[in-house]
């Protein structure tokens, strides 16, 4: 075990006791982390997160309180707030330990010292505190600038570029930290992160992904309703602390929990019977959809691959078919435009309704997802020509969701820098930079 590692539960321990007893007890913790392991280092780095821990307690609190919709601290378990005061401490007040340290420091010692569900309920809460407050970097209530002024900079080389990747914060498979890792290994240039109605993983990929030789385009996919069925809208360079953006995925959170719900029951009445627990659970701190419905699906046995569960109960229009209906074309345009980003139609060879750009354009549509994955020659050269006749930006890529569409890896299909140069330029005119100062 690293001499860390037990630094870290000699001071969950003495974090413990002290919640328990009190302060009075102090001088007891620190003779309890001198006698527990003969190694000074280890002695120092475990007192120092204890008296770190007890001298921030207050802002800690509030910045778990801030996070936890449903969980009142006093409600917590007593070792499961104190592991997650341990862990705020490191990502906001320990700039020498990567966070991702931190964090997965965190779930193994709630894997260890808690409940069999505490691992997840620690990394989502620690996720949310990294993504909003940052890593120790904290000013006036105010977010640090991680992200470049993406709108100021027309001549950036983007070189190659994936504009469609999801990540494990909607229904991708990888982390932000591992998508940034896979594009730098596969050599591209430049990719975006387009979660499903979410912007949660953005700020950890750029975060994360700085000084590393790659473009991180904040982006969004929305899920918009036009009967009898979605179109999705992505979302490029959008300001991902606008007040409107929020407060629809806030929205579209509750909504995809009843719609996943409402799928459940149609399911049972089809005599599939699966548990909507076991969905939400599977999705995590991701937004829960039709994905985590299929491999549910699939676990039990209902289907021998994920895309016999859509053809066969879920697809558009299936037996077992809810539509997300948040937003309409028009709203999931005009919010884009609202967070200054460029509103771009995707995947459109999917969605098969071609006759409905005409109109999107009039909403303010500004891009066309051209190159996709399952767009066949013929379809690449018509969307094209739409493209043309309504001066819209050419995009494109893989639709990366990992492990789940195993044949689309990272740049499978990619796009130039002149084409991403060509979409920036489609962006409102602001002034400032993307996340407060």
């Amino acid at each position: 075990m690293r001499n860390r590692t037990i630094a870290r539960e000699l001071a969950l321990q003495s974090l413990y006791q002290l919640d328990l007893r009190g302060n009075e007890i102090i001088n007891d913790i620190d003779a309890f982390c001198k006698k527990s392991n003969e190694k000074d280092d280890i002695y120092q780095f475990a007192i120092s997160l204890v008296n770190g821990c007890r001298s921030k307690v207050k802002e800690i609190d509030e910045k778990i309180s801030s996070v936890t919709e449903h969980w009142e601290l006093r409600r917590m378990a007593i070792i499961d707030k104190n592991i997650l005061r341990l862990g705020v401490y490191e990502l906001l007040h320990r700039n020498d330990i990567p966070p991702k340290v931190s964090i997965n420091e965190a779930i193994e010692l709630a894997k260890k010292f808690s409940t069999k569900n505490s691992g997840t309920f620690v990394n989502g809460i620690l996720d949310k505190i990294y993504t909003q407050f940052g890593n120790g970097k904290l000013k006036n209530n105010k977010r640090v600038s991680i992200i470049e002024d993406i709108k100021s900079e027309i001549d950036i080389d983007y070189g190659t570029s994936d504009l469609h990747i999801h990540t494990d914060y909607s229904d991708g498979m990888m982390t932000p930290e591992e998508v940034v890792d896979e594009a730098i290994k596969l050599g591209v240039s430049t990719i975006s992160i387009t979660d499903h109605d979410t912007i949660d993983g953005i700020t950890i990929a750029c975060r994360y992904g700085k000084g590393r030789n790659l473009h991180i385009i904040p982006g969004i996919e929305l899920s918009a309703y036009l009967s009898p069925s979605e179109i999705h809208m992505l979302g490029y360079f959008i300001d991902i602390n606008n007040s409107s953006l929020q407060k629809m995925i806030k929205q579209a959170r509750e909504d995809r929990i009843n719609r996943i719900y409402a799928m459940v029951e149609k399911l049972r009445k089809l005599n599939v019977n699966i548990d909507a627990q076991e969905i939400l659970t599977l999705a995590g701190k991701g937004s829960p959809g039709r994905m985590h419905v299929a491999e549910t699906l699939l676990k039990h046995g209902y289907c021998n691959t994920i895309v016999e569960s859509f053809s066969k109960y879920i697809r558009d229009n299936g037996p077992a078919y809810v539509p997300k209906k948040t937003l309409t074309p028009q709203q999931a345009i005009e919010l884009i435009m609202g967070a200054h980003g460029v509103a771009v139609l995707a995947h459109p060879g999917l969605t098969q309704r071609d006759h409905v750009i005409k109109d999107l354009v009039k909403y303010g549509l500004q891009g066309i997802e051209v190159y996709y994955p399952s767009h066949t020659p013929q379809a690449v050269e018509k969307y094209l020509k739409i493209a043309k006749k309504y001066n819209l930006a050419v995009t494109g890529g893989s639709d990366f969701h990992g492990e789940r569409k195993m044949d689309t890896p990272i740049a499978k299909v990619a796009i130039p820098g002149d084409l991403v140069c060509k979409l920036k330029q489609k962006c409102p005119k602001v002034s400032g930079s993307l996340i407060e100062e």
